[in-house]
Formats: structure tokens, C-alpha cells, sequence
């Protein structure tokens, strides 16, 4: 049950991901089904094409590997095949549906009501026709009408939920013992006849790759933006063009006081919750300085409580409504009455606003105008660095002269990466390593190594792959003996150790001075999760027992001694209530996975296999 709610994920999330409502207007998103065909077609889902557009619209425009398209186009083959369910089963949104779920869209407000001049300007600004937008509103609708059953569906019985409680809150006591390989070193020997046994043996791994050093310059938008210069005059024109867009922004700093006290929580309890907030609103109204104090004192927010109940800069819409009502209601300084919200009763005040003013937003304002500019300066001055290093071949200081550049130096580059970050691009070390600029000793092309940023370079040292002499390499391979030895010396010992402790024998063993308690539900980053499983597994009515096994970080053998097995852990009803959730969450997403599976094998989906690299 454990391995199942810590596996699985929000089911909708993965499966419709960005085409959410919320995303659809910030990342101008159209519908991934649109083009039918083309020379670039990835996929074929029961006559929908999947398109090389759909993935970069699926992924906002930003680069990924190739490693990592294939797990993108199954995830739009994913939404392909419950778009194509929800349509078969007529599972199309009314007309209200439709009209309220565009109006609910944020970027689409004026003072949190719906404007149709704001929906127009958005639709402009990403191209997008009423028609065609309203058509993704509603097939999104559609697909959550058939995803979203299955993650609210599923009720976990409370036997389920108190079995998982208890795992998750018994701890036991461990007690800890490390055997390190220095220890064991006195016990290892390595002879000269060895050490050249290796060498002979691993010519391939010891052989030091071609490798040469290049001198380079970089033309990036980063850097044009750099040089540019925006006046006070841009910045309130730009703000006053973009004001009501630019001050959606605002952010507060809020702090809160929380009793807890779900909404499934008996009345009397409630009432009890309500009681205790409204007697601690009297004291932080009495002196509000005592706000933090009491905060750590009262509050049963685990997350904020330590920090007086602070929680930060947050924008409007992050928060549960009543809470985020409350928090964008007040003054700096003003505090709240006691404000009910689903986890409980809170006692709020503002700390801070920020970012809706010109002065708040002058700097981001600043940074885009400059950016803006770059761009255009960019698109031009690109092909012209390309044709001067390209035609001025044998050296990199016309281009350095022209575009204001410095020629820079790097440190020694193989065919598999640089040093130096800005050169560590496949492209450029294929062009760094081709004959033209290797032999020929010529500028490579311009490469755009990362969005913005063009690079071209120049040899100036080159060094064969060659088997460096045993007199160079003996005291590293001597090490690397001795380690190896040590290694395995320690493992026996620990096994050998480990063996006789569980059979019960009398074992020489340091032990650390300090116990510890360990839990399932907090964890503890120095054990693996299989020992950790393994120290829960130890039977409780045989102890003390022993869990151990080599310990990859230190190149040691670690043992365990559980000592004791303490009893589960009261937790409170808001935690409980959490993980009903997600007992209930991880049985919808498996329920969800095989109804995918199942559409899956039922349907119609063509793969296109992947295209060799050109070779230039």
C-alpha cells in the first residue's frame, strides 16, 4: 500500500497536462490534433496526426533531447486517445459549460469578472480565432469529463487507512556500525607485477582521448541586451500600454495562525477549534507584536509554525478562496478576524505588498523592453557573425573587431565535452573535430549552441589519443589496486559478521555510542529505502536483529541492530484525512492506467520510426 501511494502521481496531471484550462492563454498552446499529415509526423493515433509543431507546442517551445521526445509524444497520444473516447461517447460540453469555463479563466478578467475585450486582445496576441479557442476549451472539457471519475471515484475503507497509518508512524529504535575501507588497508598488498598486469590489460581505458584546446567568441542575445539602454520614458509607456496586465501580478506576504480542525471533523470538535482561534485573536488583537511568538506556540501548521507562521510571498489564486479572499483584502499590518476554511481556523495578517506599482515593475519592465530590442539587433547581426567567420576563416579577431567581442580561451576539449560550459554542444565539437577546422585550422561555422547564443571557434593546440607511459599512471593504478582489494575485504568481513549476529554468536562489532529512531513516514536520507524496508521487515517478536549489506558511498559494508519497536504515532485529523486522499488518489490512478491501457490496445496507433542524423 505504501510502494502504491508513493508511485503513483495525479493521473489528470500527467495525462492532460498543459492543455488545462489554466495553461491554455499563458503558453498560446492550439490544439495538437491540427495538422492531419506532413513530412514530420511522429505518430498516428485512429486517423489523428501527431506532429513535430505538436510537440514543441506541448512543451512550450523549449528544447528537448532526443532521448526525451518519446515520452512527450506518448503523452499526447495519451490525451489523443481519451479526446477520441470523450467524442465517441458524446461527451461534449453545453453551451453553458462552454461559456463558464472561459469566463472562469483568469487572464481572460478585469477586476475578477469576465471582459470580452481582454478575451479578444488575448486571442489576437496568440493568434487564435473565437472559434478555433472555444473548439480546445471544449475538447478539454470533454477529456476531463472522462479522466476525472476515476481519480474521484475510488473510497479507501478505514481498515486500509489505519493499516497504512500504522506503518507509516512505528518507528524503531537502530543502533549503527560502519566498516570502512582504510581499515583494512594494512591487510592489502599490491606488487609492481600487478600493477603492470593492469596496464597491459586496460590499454583501452587508460588511453587519454584526443583532445585540443580552441580560442572562441560567443555572440548571444544575453549579452546584446546587455548594451542597450531603455529610458524612463520607455518604462511608463510600456506600463501605462500594459497596465492592467502587468498589475495581476501583485503579490502579498502573508502569516497565519491555524487551528486545525477539518470540515469532516465531529461539531463539537469544530466548535472547540473555533473557540481556541477566537481566544488566541484576543491576544494577538491585544498586542500584535506577539504575533510570531504565538504563532509558534499555537499554530498547527508544521510548515510555517517554526517560522512564526510566515508563509511567504504569494499571488493571488495560490491559496484556498476564503483564505485568498481574506489575504487580498487587508491593509499591511491589519490583522483578520478568525477565517474558516476547509483545514480549519485561521487568524491572518499581511505582512508586505508588492508588484503593482511602476516602480515594483520597472526593473522586469526594463529587462523586457532591453530584451525586445536584443532580439531584433540579434536576428540581424546573426547572419552577418556567421558570413565574417565564415569568409574571414583563418581568424576569429575580424568578427571579434566588427561585433565587439573577445577572443577566449579554453581549457582542453575532447570529442565527448569541454570544460567550459558554453562549448559543451555536440554540434560545435563535431564542427571543432571535423577536418576543416582540426587540419585545415580554420574557423568552425557559427553554432548555436543554446537559444540566443552563437558560437564559432578556432584550434590552436591539438593532442593525439594516446596510452600514457606505466611510469605516469602506476601510483593511480596502484590505488585503484589497493581500493579494489579493501573493497572486497570489508564486504566478506561485513557478510561474514552480518551471518554470525543473525544466528545469534557474539561479534566484535563498534557499534555507535548513539541510537537512533527511524520511521517509514519521515525517512532518513543516510538509508537506502531497500534497507529501509529491510529494518521494518526484521520480525519485532525476535530482538535484537540485524539488516547490512556494502555501503556504495563510503565503499564500506554497513550493519543495522534494531533494538526496539516503538509503538504508532497519534497523528492529527487533517493528516489522516490527507492520506485517505491519496489511498484514494493512487487507486483512481491505477484504475485510470488500466483504462488507458485499454484504449490503448484497442486503438490504432502508427509509430514513425526516427530519422537518422543528416550528416553535414
Amino acid at each position: 500500500m505504501f510502494d502504491l501511494v508513493q508511485k503513483n502521481k495525479t493521473a489528470a496531471q500527467l495525462i492532460l497536462g498543459v492543455v488545462s484550462l489554466g495553461l491554455i492563454i499563458g503558453f498560446g498552446l492550439s490544439s495538437y490534433t491540427a495538422m492531419e499529415g506532413g513530412p514530420n509526423w511522429l505518430a498516428k493515433v485512429g486517423g489523428k496526426t501527431i506532429t513535430e509543431a505538436d510537440v514543441a507546442m506541448a512543451t512550450r517551445g523549449q528544447f528537448i533531447s532526443d532521448d526525451q521526445k518519446p515520452e512527450v509524444v506518448q503523452n499526447l497520444i495519451r490525451r489523443q486517445l481519451i479526446l477520441n473516447q470523450a467524442q465517441s461517447l458524446r461527451l461534449t460540453p453545453s453551451a453553458a459549460q462552454l461559456r463558464d469555463a472561459i469566463a472562469a479563466i483568469p487572464a481572460f478578467q478585469e477586476n475578477g469578472q469576465f471582459s470580452p475585450k481582454r478575451y479578444q486582445e488575448m486571442l489576437a496576441s496568440t493568434q487564435r480565432t473565437p472559434e478555433g479557442f472555444q473548439q480546445e476549451v471544449a475538447n478539454d472539457l470533454a477529456s476531463q469529463q472522462l479522466v476525472l471519475p476515476f481519480a474521484q471515484a475510488s473510497i479507501a475503507s478505514r481498515t486500509t487507512v489505519d493499516h497504512l497509518i500504522a506503518l507509516l508512524t512505528e518507528k524503531r529504535e537502530i543502533a549503527v556500525a560502519v566498516l570502512k575501507p582504510q581499515d583494512y588497508m594494512s591487510q592489502v598488498t599490491v606488487s609492481d607485477a600487478e600493477v603492470k598486469q593492469f596496464y597491459d590489460q586496460h590499454q583501452a581505458d587508460l588511453k587519454a582521448p584526443e583532445m585540443v584546446r580552441v580560442e572562441y567568441v560567443v555572440l548571444s542575445r544575453a549579452q546584446l541586451a546587455a548594451q542597450q539602454t531603455v529610458s524612463d520614458d520607455d518604462v511608463q509607456k510600456y506600463f501605462d500600454a500594459h497596465k492592467s496586465e502587468l498589475t495581476q501580478s501583485e503579490e502579498r506576504e502573508a502569516s497565519h495562525i491555524l487551528i486545525q480542525s477539518p470540515k469532516t471533523a465531529p461539531a463539537a470538535d469544530r466548535a472547540a477549534a473555533k473557540a481556541k482561534a477566537e481566544n488566541i485573536l484576543k491576544e494577538v488583537k491585544a498586542n500584535p507584536s506577539r504575533f510570531a511568538e504565538l504563532a509558534k506556540s499555537n499554530s498547527d501548521d508544521p510548515g510555517s509554525k517554526d517560522k512564526g507562521g510566515d508563509l511567504g510571498w504569494n499571488s493571488r489564486g495560490r491559496m484556498v478562496k476564503a483564505f485568498d479572499d481574506t489575504v487580498f483584502s487587508l491593509q499591511p499590518g491589519e490583522i483578520s478576524n478568525v477565517v474558516e476554511t476547509e483545514f480549519g481556523y485561521h487568524i491572518i495578517k499581511l505582512d508586505g505588498v508588492r508588484g503593482n506599482s511602476l516602480a515594483d515593475l520597472k526593473p522586469q519592465i526594463v529587462e523586457k523592453l532591453k530584451n525586445d530590442k536584443a532580439q531584433s539587433l540579434y536576428q540581424t547581426q546573426a547572419d552577418k557573425f556567421n558570413e565574417v567567420v565564415y569568409q574571414q576563416a583563418d581568424s576569429l579577431k575580424p568578427a571579434a573587431d566588427q561585433f565587439k567581442l573577445s577572443v577566449q580561451q579554453s581549457g582542453w576539449i575532447t570529442r565527448k565535452g569541454a570544460q567550459d560550459a558554453v562549448l559543451n554542444n555536440a554540434k560545435l565539437s563535431d564542427a571543432i573535430f571535423s577536418d576543416d577546422v582540426l587540419k585545415k585550422k580554420h574557423n568552425s561555422e557559427a553554432v548555436e549552441v543554446s537559444p540566443g547564443t552563437l558560437v564559432s571557434a578556432r584550434v590552436v593546440e591539438h593532442k593525439d589519443a594516446q596510452v600514457p607511459p606505466l611510469a605516469t599512471v602506476a601510483p593511480d593504478i596502484q590505488g585503484r589496486l589497493k581500493n579494489e582489494k579493501a573493497a572486497k575485504l570489508v564486504s566478506a568481513d561485513g557478510a561474514k559478521k552480518l551471518a554470525a549476529l543473525q544466528k545469534g554468536e557474539s561479534v566484535n562489532v563498534a557499534w555507535d555510542a548513539q541510537t537512533k529512531e527511524v520511521a517509514r513516514m519521515s525517512g532518513d536520507p543516510s538509508i537506502s529505502p531497500d534497507r529501509m524496508s529491510a529494518l521494518f521487515a526484521a520480525p519485532a517478536n525476535k530482538l535484537p536483529a540485524y539488516v547490512g549489506g556494502d555501503d556504495a558511498p563510503t565503499g564500506g559494508y554497513i550493519l543495522y541492530k534494531v533494538n526496539k519497536v516503538l509503538p504508532q504515532q497519534e497523528i492529527s485529523p487533517a493528516m489522516r484525512a490527507q492520506l485517505t486522499r491519496q489511498i484514494e488518489g493512487a487507486y483512481g490512478e491505477e484504475a485510470l492506467a488500466n483504462y488507458l491501457k485499454s484504449l490503448q490496445d484497442g486503438a490504432k496507433i502508427e509509430m514513425r520510426a526516427a530519422k537518422a542524423k543528416d550528416t553535414q
